[in-house]
C-alpha cells in the first residue's frame, strides 16, 4: 500500500510541476543552494541522493521522503511535509524552507502496564550549535518584551534564514534554558517577506556597514 502511495505522489509531483519547469527553463536557470542541514539528514539516510536545493523543481524531490503533502481533486498543495522539514513550493520550484529545533518532543503514548518518561530527548536539537556555520552569524536582531527573539542569518551561499527563538515547546529537564527555535530559509526576499513579513525589516539592517547597531527592542 506504502509503494502504491509513493508512486501515486510522484505521479502528481511530475505531473503538477512539468509546466511551470519547462517555463522556468526558458527563463533562465535560477541560483540554487543546498537547504540548511540537508547533508546532516543525507547522513541520517544513509546516502547521498534525494538532498533538496532551494530554487529546484519539486519534481526532482524524492517521494521516499514525503510524510505529508496536500492532494485535492488530483492537484498538488503547495507544501510538503519532510521529517522536521517543511517545504513551500507556490509555483514549481522549492522556495522556503521551514524546520524546528526543540530540545525535547513529546513522549509516544505509555502502554497500560509500562511506564515511559514524560518527555524525550530531540538529537536534531544539536544542531542549534551549529548554526553560526549552517546558517551564518546574526546579522540583525529584534528582542521582545516576552522573552522571544527573531534573527537574520545569511550563509555563504546566501541562503537567508529568519530565525524564531521562542521559550522551550515542550518540558522537560533543563527546558527553561534551551529554547525552541524555528528557521525560514530561502535564496529570495520576496517569498522570505511572504511567510515572515519581518524578515524584509532584518534583511536592511543586515545591509548596515559593519559594527552598526542591529538589534530593537520591542
Amino acid at each position: 500500500m506504502r509503494r502504491f502511495w509513493i508512486a501515486a505522489i510522484t505521479v502528481v509531483i511530475c505531473a503538477s510541476a512539468a509546466g511551470v519547469a519547462s517555463a522556468q527553463s526558458k527563463k533562465g536557470a535560477k541560483p540554487t543552494a543546498l537547504i540548511p542541514f540537508e547533508i546532516e539528514r543525507a547522513k541520517e539516510r544513509g546516502g547521498s541522493s534525494g538532498m533538496i536545493r532551494l530554487n529546484d523543481d519539486v519534481a526532482r524531490m524524492s517521494a521516499t521522503r514525503i510524510i505529508e503533502m496536500p492532494v485535492v481533486d488530483g492537484r498538488m498543495g503547495d507544501h510538503a511535509r519532510l521529517d522536521n522539514l517543511e517545504l513551500f513550493f507556490p509555483y514549481g520550484s522549492v522556495v522556503l524552507a521551514t524546520a524546528e529545533f526543540h530540545k525535547y518532543r513529546p513522549a509516544l503514548l505509555a502502554a497500560s502496564n509500562n511506564a515511559v518518561p514524560e518527555f524525550n530527548l530531540d538529537p536534531h536539537y544539536d544542531r542549534v550549535k551549529t548554526f553560526d556555520s549552517q546558517l551564518g552569524r546574526v546579522c540583525a536582531t529584534e528582542n521582545f518584551a516576552d522573552g522571544r527573539r527573531t534573527e537574520m542569518r545569511i550563509s555563504s551561499d546566501r541562503v537567508m534564514s529568519v530565525v524564531h527563538v521562542t521559550p522551550a515547546k515542550y518540558a522537560g529537564p533543563g527546558a527553561q534554558e534551551n529554547p525552541s527555535y524555528k528557521v525560514v530559509s530561502g535564496l529570495e526576499i520576496r517569498f522570505l517577506s511572504f511567510k515572515e513579513p519581518e524578515a524584509e525589516r532584518l534583511y536592511r539592517q543586515c545591509q548596515r556597514p559593519s559594527g552598526a547597531k542591529v538589534s530593537s527592542a520591542k
